[in-house]
């Protein structure tokens, strides 16, 4: 029985299962070979972070799926510039338009991981406490982004917690998204 059972999906429970292999094989491979420089370590740790913020974000985006959620957005359309005596007292410099405003739904691919976690956070379907630790690994995740500082640190003991908090997801939180 795979800790995955959950996902009916057979196609992406596979990728999160090899997935999650992949991150056995890092974490063991890294603890075997201790005498590895600081960097070679700390990029380990990151790609194991990576792939664990990845994995929580398909898990949560597929309840969202599953759940027929739908995260909706103003969208303003057909805008028109005003006559040039229109001016906004803070902006003298630029035009004043009107449109209208219509609500539109998100497209998966618009979902981030933060969005997710607000959603399910603000239904109470995640506990408050839950959601900070998942985007505070997610702030970890982000320092693949080149331009982004790496002023968050990778190491074991983070490494660990993310592990850690990935479980306590995979456990508890089939149980509290899958009814509506």
């Amino acid at each position: 029985m795979s800790d995955l059972e959950f996902i009916k999906d057979d196609g992406l429970r596979k990728i999160l299962e090899d997935s999650m292999e992949f991150i056995f094989v890092l974490y063991t491979k890294q603890a075997k070979e201790n005498e590895q420089n600081k960097l070679y370590q700390e990029e380990v740790y990151r790609v194991i972070i990576l792939y664990v913020i990845s994995i929580i974000e398909a898990v949560l985006l597929y309840f969202f799926k599953e759940r027929g959620e739908k995260i909706e957005y103003f969208e303003y359309k057909y805008p028109s510039q005003l006559l040039p005596g229109y001016r906004h007292k803070e902006k003298l410099d630029f035009p004043v338009v009107i449109a209208v405003q219509e609500i539109a739904e998100k497209k998966e691919h618009q979902i981030g991981l933060k969005e997710l976690i607000v959603f399910f956070r603000d239904k109470k379907l995640i506990q408050e406490k839950l959601a900070e630790e998942i985007l505070e690994i997610n702030d970890v995740r982000n320092t693949f982004h080149f331009s982004k500082p790496r002023d968050k640190s990778c190491d074991l003991k983070r490494v660990e917690n993310a592990v850690g908090l990935l479980l306590n997801i995979l456990e508890q939180i089939p149980n509290s998204l899958q009814k509506k």
